[in-house]
């Protein structure tokens, strides 16, 4: 049988160094021993920033200073910012040493922007992480983001109506909130955008079977509009099924420029600069 065609690399995509990822975790294991090329093949592709997800901390303790020192040592190298909070899947194991942390991270270290991923999961059977120690970190921690004045970065997955129940109660609405992953419909994405929120788009955007989700992203206004890997996971096509990086952020703001009948270059730029303003960068 012949074989595939090869896969088009992100930097044939020729978009200029002003996009970001929102959401990115490059300390996965698959990704950490290769994080220079990693860096470099983001550059090239035209990842200015990248914001790199820590939620335990023993993560960051271990490796903020690796990221960055990479980071410093590659060239060329997107700029490196964080985000760090308590995910919905890791509450069973917190306890308040593990919060003390947190608090003492998000107070003393700059390059934090903001507090998430936190919010609800309730895709897995109630006993993997039962909503009953969900709900209380989450309110804690968007207390906490109040408190410090932080921008909160949200995963909600299966949770869509608690979880804006919740951010009601907690008075986040007109609040620096970025919505992580969204997988949702036009309805859905007008009630964030309702409340002054953000929207996030990742590889699923690209998925042939997602054809409401692009259809949500062309409501989405362009000063709102972020897009993210959420890597190594949900590589867009077409890198469907392989480990994602930062650099295939290009193909997903590719597709939803044509969605949206923009010049990739436009909406790459103004997407980054969205990002940029948002965690202070």
């Amino acid at each position: 049988m012949p074989s595939s065609a090869p896969r088009a690399l992100p930097q044939s995509l020729a978009l200029p160094f002003a996009g970001a990822d929102s959401h990115a975790h490059l300390d996965d294991e698959r990704l950490l021993p290769q994080l220079a090329d990693v860096l470099s093949r983001a550059a090239l592709s035209g990842v200015s920033l990248i914001v790199h997800v820590f939620l335990t901390h023993e993560r960051y303790a271990a490796n903020a200073r690796f990221i960055l020192d990479t980071a410093a040592a590659s060239c060329p190298a997107p700029d490196i910012c964080f985000i760090r909070g308590l995910h919905p899947e890791d509450v069973p194991r917190a306890d308040e040493e593990e919060w003390e942390h947190l608090v003492e991270a998000v107070r003393s270290d700059p390059l934090i922007r903001a507090i998430g991923e936190i919010g609800l999961d309730a895709h897995y059977e109630e006993g993997f992480s039962p909503s009953a120690l969900q709900e209380p970190w989450f309110r804690r921690q968007l207390r906490l983001a109040r408190e410090l004045d932080k921008p909160v970065v949200i995963h909600s997955r299966d949770a869509w109506e608690r979880t804006f129940q919740i951010l009601d109660e907690e008075g986040m609405s007109g609040r620096p909130l970025l919505w992580h992953c969204f997988g949702g419909d036009a309805e859905q994405a007008a009630r964030i955008l309702d409340n002054g929120w953000h929207i996030a788009l990742g590889g699923a955007a690209t998925f042939k079977a997602n054809a409401a989700l692009r259809e949500a992203a062309r409501i989405i206004p362009l000063d709102r509009l972020m897009f993210e890997t959420d890597c190594p996971y949900l590589a867009p096509m077409p890198w469907r099924g392989k480990l994602n990086e930062p650099a295939f952020t290009v193909f997903t703001a590719a597709c939803i420029a044509g969605e949206r009948g923009m010049d990739p270059a436009e909406l790459w730029t103004a997407a980054g600069q969205n990002a940029r303003r948002f965690f202070g960068m």
